[in-house]
């Protein structure tokens, strides 16, 4: 369990972030900041987004892939390759750890959030600590992360250092989504199916397929054809789905998305993607 001092940070935090966060809790995910090199929004999805310690930005996967096969094309090894934003080679150990903690001090959200991946497998240099790691997180909340009030409410939803609490936990994924998470959406949407509630389930999946996330627009499909959504109500979210799609889409990040999913079959990703 969590030291005192952690518990009344925590309890300081929800108390002040649940005042900062005073707006409609299904209001349109406002736009992301643009990514750098394309210029394009980011994508609202985190696994679609690098961060990167050397220089403290975020970078959209399309970019990165781009990157990477430029430098594999110059014939360097994936140690050797350079951020693709500031030009640094790619930090490893300690080097990545001591480039962190000069961004923690910049209080840079995301880099707490890295440090605390880090004490929680226990690398990069550092010695495993849950409780570290959930102070890195508490921090980032404390500056305004998004990702960090989720992850704060899955350790309240799961018990994990702090008691079990289900009510901070949905209150903590409210203020997630109402910050923009697509995630906190979805959140809220399965406690809201388990309990039975049908229109609260619906609109926060309306918000996420708006947003341009695919799992709550195929889940919102089902529904239709369940007869639980009109045609009406499907037509004007399925507008507003493709063109949230458009906005973030570039070839780069459909490539990028490509490889991927091959990844995770187990296949070899297309050839013609590296040349």
């Amino acid at each position: 369990m969590v030291s005192l001092e952690l518990e009344a940070r925590l309890d300081n935090l929800l108390a002040t972030a649940q005042e900062e966060t005073c707006i409609d809790l299904f209001a349109p995910i406002l736009e992301r900041e643009e990514c750098p090199l394309c210029m394009i929004q980011l994508p609202n999805n985190d696994d679609e987004i690098i961060f990167k310690p050397c220089c403290g930005k975020l970078i959209c996967k399309g970019c990165m892939y781009k990157h990477v096969v430029t430098e594999a094309k110059k014939g360097k090894k994936e140690g050797d390759h350079k951020c693709a934003f500031c030009g640094q080679l790619t930090l490893e150990g300690p080097t990545r750890l001591k480039s962190l903690k000069k961004l923690m001090k910049r209080n840079i959200p995301r880099a707490f959030i890295e440090m605390a991946r880090c004490y929680h497998l226990g690398n990069k240099g550092v010695i495993q600590s849950d409780t570290k790691s959930l102070e890195m997180i508490i921090r980032a909340a404390e500056l305004g992360d998004t990702e960090a009030f989720l992850r704060l409410g899955s350790y309240y939803h799961q018990g994990i250092l702090v008691g079990q609490d289900r009510s901070k936990a949905l209150e903590l994924y409210i203020i997630a989504a109402k910050k923009g998470s697509i995630e906190g959406h979805q959140e809220l949407a399965h406690f809201h199916l388990i309990n039975g509630d049908i229109q609260e389930l619906t609109k926060h999946l309306k918000v996420a397929a708006s947003a341009g996330d695919k799992d709550s627009m195929d889940e919102l499909m089902k529904m239709y054809k369940g007869e639980l959504l009109s045609k009406e109500d499907l037509t004007q979210i399925l507008r507003a789905f493709q063109a949230s799609r458009d906005e973030l889409k570039s070839k780069d990040r459909e490539n990028a998305r490509l490889i991927e999913e091959c990844r995770k079959r187990g296949e070899a990703p297309p050839r013609h993607l590296f040349l």
